[in-house]
């Protein structure tokens, strides 16, 4: 008795692939038909009892989701496994609910190839199960476990998103979620009641709530696509960093049906980011302390020597002019005088700190005397460069615990990057305003905004990744920057503001808030 080999339809524009395909699948001791469009297969549809269809999923003309449901509408019994070099989660959801047995990704695996479509053919039977109507799958028990979701999903779909090496879930029109795939409930270690509705986010890391809230309501409301980090809780009660994207889904019709996201663990990624700014931290005050002994030398010998000359002409006219009869204004000039030699002096001594390298030395201070010193040093600068720099400091002292040198370090370096945002604005446009103000009840705040042309849309996630800054330096001032705020409990962020240009800020928590 002979056996007739199944059959596999090929349907692919890639003539290249096609072969390529057709070639293994023999070699498999299948029977392969091979198809350059969906109209050609259409034109004379698959007969045989046995096989299966392997679609592209991105084709002129006909796509594969209408070949898809072409072969459905005529009555083909036959499995269809979906092939794509474009996969996405959302584009695989569509095609298990319209009955595909499953979507590949190329390039695939002769053993990945052949695995799949001998699971589609014990598969088979319900397939056209399926395939006879798809308003039985919209209505779900009260109890559910990962395999039988609601709102519209159905066990296949469940299927192959619980064998998926990464977190699912799904939300309706409503906000809420209805389903989460094996992967999410494994590694939360809760059942899928406990998750359904608002109770996934009872293992929210309660730092990270509000932000996480924001971003997917926001996007919920705009029907559009997000990406965030935030800290889920573990099985084991530790809390993990998480990468969570969520996209909006649609019926064929193209009315709203909800969200799908999937969520992959990045605890061990942020981590190493973490210690890499460190070391570049490390790596930028080796760098600071080899190249700036010479400066600094030369910077204290060039300005405090005629300081102290003009200090010791002070004292001496000072003098001269005691008991005399000198006016009292003379006194007065020579008082003045005094003081703000006294005071360049120390600016200069702040300046050689800032130059300096060492272990970070912890202490109170006044986030307003911070930024106040910086004012007094980049006035000049700013005067000369044609920019107005004004200050608005709170009214309340803002007392936090932090490195004072290295602080001073991000706030020139923030003031500085505003200044040269502003070049290209005509001279008398040009303005930077820092300002410190409380933040809540637990936090001292800090921004600095500029005049410029903002910041591209593209690179505001990531301008405070090494090397991410094209202003001409080496990129690590920002990153540095970061790491000195976060290295003291704090947050760094930065923004573009309507009328143009950008808003750096940073927050710091409160000394005994």
């Amino acid at each position: 008795m002979t056996i007739t080999p199944a059959t596999i339809y090929v349907v692919d524009d890639d003539s290249s692939f096609r072969v390529a395909i057709a070639r293994l699948l023999r070699t498999a001791g299948y029977r392969v038909m091979v198809y350059e469009s969906g109209r050609q297969l259409l034109a004379n549809p698959p007969r045989t009892e046995t096989g299966c269809v392997l679609l592209d999923m991105r084709m002129p003309d006909l796509d594969g989701l209408d070949v898809q449901e072409r072969l459905n509408e005529i009555g083909s019994g036959l499995p269809i496994l979906f092939l794509t070099g474009h996969g996405s989660v959302e584009t695989s959801v569509q095609a298990i609910k319209a009955g595909a047995e499953d979507v590949l990704t190329k390039p695939i695996l002769k053993s990945t190839l052949l695995e799949a479509i001998e699971r589609a053919a014990r598969c088979r039977g319900r397939t056209e199960r399926r395939s006879k109507s798809t308003s039985q799958i919209r209505t779900a028990p009260a109890t559910r476990s990962s395999a039988e979701p609601a709102g519209g999903l159905d066990a296949r779909f469940a299927e192959v998103m619980d064998a998926a090496p990464v977190m699912i879930w799904v939300s309706g029109p409503d906000k809420q979620c209805i389903w989460f795939n094996r992967p999410w409930l494994t590694f939360t270690g809760r059942d899928m009641q406990q998750e359904l509705g608002n109770g996934w986010s009872e293992g929210v890391h309660q730092e990270d709530f509000d932000r996480c809230l924001e971003t997917y309501v926001s996007h919920f409301d705009a029907r559009k696509e997000f990406r965030m980090e935030y800290r889920l809780r573990r099985h084991d009660r530790t809390y993990r960093w998480i990468d969570d994207t969520g996209i909006p889904r649609y019926a064929r019709d193209g009315s709203f049906l909800g969200y799908i996201g999937s969520c992959t663990d990045i605890h061990e990624y942020r981590e190493t980011q973490s210690e890499l700014r460190r070391r570049l931290l490390e790596i930028s005050r080796l760098t600071r302390r080899a190249d700036a002994a010479a400066i600094a030398s030369l910077f204290a010998h060039e300005l405090n020597q005629p300081l102290a000359a003009i200090l010791s002409n002070i004292e001496s006219a000072e003098l001269d002019v005691e008991g005399s009869s000198a006016p009292v204004g003379v006194k007065e000039i020579l008082s003045d005088i005094r003081r703000d030699s006294l005071r360049a002096s120390q600016i200069i001594r702040h300046m050689q700190n800032l130059l300096r390298s060492g272990e970070p030395e912890i202490q109170k201070i006044d986030l307003n005397d911070v930024v106040g010193l910086v004012h007094e040093i980049l006035k000049p600068h700013a005067a000369e460069a044609g920019v107005e720099m004004k200050t608005h400091p709170s009214q309340s002292m803002l007392a936090v615990r932090v490195d004072p040198t290295w602080l001073q370090q991000v706030v020139l370096n923030l003031a500085l990057n505003a200044m040269d945002a502003t070049m290209k604005d005509r001279p008398g446009q040009r303005r930077v305003v820092m300002e410190t103000r409380q933040v809540d009840r637990s936090k001292a705040g800090f921004s600095v905004s500029d005049t410029g042309t903002g910041i591209p849309a593209h690179q505001l996630s990531s301008i405070f990744e090494p090397f991410a800054s094209k202003r001409g330096g080496s990129g690590l001032g920002l990153s540095t920057s970061r790491g000195i705020v976060e290295a003291f409990g704090g947050r760094i962020w930065a923004t573009n503001k309507a009328g143009g240009g950008a808003v750096f800020q940073f927050t710091l928590p409160l000394l005994g808030a």
